[in-house]
């Protein structure tokens, strides 16, 4: 008797256990955003445990299970299930693992890893060096609108901040420096590399056509050209982009002519 009251008592037990609900539980897949201050982040909830259907509230008032086009920062979830459990949960989105550029005025650029370089992906607009000092500059058409766009554009002693040394940090935030033509060759090289059929440079540098200035504007929309630290005589060479060519070129430009300027971290810091 006492063998059967044993018995009973374990698969009683046995059925008590495999009849009790698991914990209600959110699993969330996240997607980070590509670029910074963009909105392409992304959640997908996996909820488990509880009895569904499952009511699901976030903090931006939405009550999907997949939320797309979401910015950086943290979202708030609330679960229910049909027996009025709640679960509540914070999930955090942010922005990219590599670095913010931000420059002396507090202005930041988005950057991309090409290789083993760190790019900035928009051109320079800053106004002061890294010690706050005025420096000249264009905005095409003097219209400053467009240096939100376009950036600015310097002749090539304002943007080496008067150095002449290869890879001088210039007007460019402490950290970074303007590239040299080598490593211009290198980063054309990386794209080539990375997109083994047909390197679409001005997707992967995100171009916008500045144009430059001359004694007047030229070219907006249609052309960029890009500072190197590099010197040609009494010139400087510069990488040209053109809208209507798929290559990158290389010539020596007049340094008196104001162009665009892309900055590339330091690799000691990257």
């Amino acid at each position: 008797m006492v063998k059967k009251t044993y018995l009973v008592i374990v698969v009683l037990s046995v059925l008590f256990t495999n009849c009790r609900r698991e914990q209600l539980q959110v699993h969330p897949a996240i997607t980070h955003l590509s670029d910074f201050e963009s909105n392409d982040g992304k959640v997908s909830l996996n909820i488990s445990g509880g009895k569904a259907p499952y009511t699901i509230e976030w903090s931006n008032a939405i009550s999907d299970s997949v939320v797309s086009d979401l910015t950086a920062g943290k979202y708030f979830i609330t679960v229910t299930d049909s027996k009025k459990s709640i679960l509540e949960d914070t999930i955090e989105v942010n922005q990219p693992q590599w670095p913010v550029c931000l420059d002396a005025e507090g202005n930041s650029y988005k950057t991309t890893i090409i290789g083993n370089q760190i790019w900035m992906l928009e051109n320079l607009r800053v106004t002061k060096n890294s010690m706050g000092t005025d420096i000249e500059s264009y905005v095409y058409d003097n219209i400053e609108e467009n240096a939100l766009t376009y950036g600015r554009l310097y002749t090539w002693s304002v943007a080496m901040n008067d150095s002449i040394d290869n890879e001088a940090q210039g007007i460019c935030p402490d950290g970074w420096h303007l590239p040299s033509r080598e490593e211009w060759d290198l980063l054309i090289d990386n794209i080539s590399t990375v997109d083994k059929d047909i390197p679409n440079i001005k997707k992967t540098l995100d171009l916008d056509y500045a144009g430059f200035y001359n004694n007047s504007f030229n070219n907006l929309g249609a052309s960029i050209s890009f500072w190197t630290s590099t010197e040609s005589n009494d010139n400087a060479w510069k990488l040209y982009f053109h809208k209507s060519l798929s290559k990158a070129f290389r010539y020596h430009e007049k340094k008196t002519n104001a162009i665009s300027v892309r900055c590339l971290k330091n690799p000691h810091e990257s």
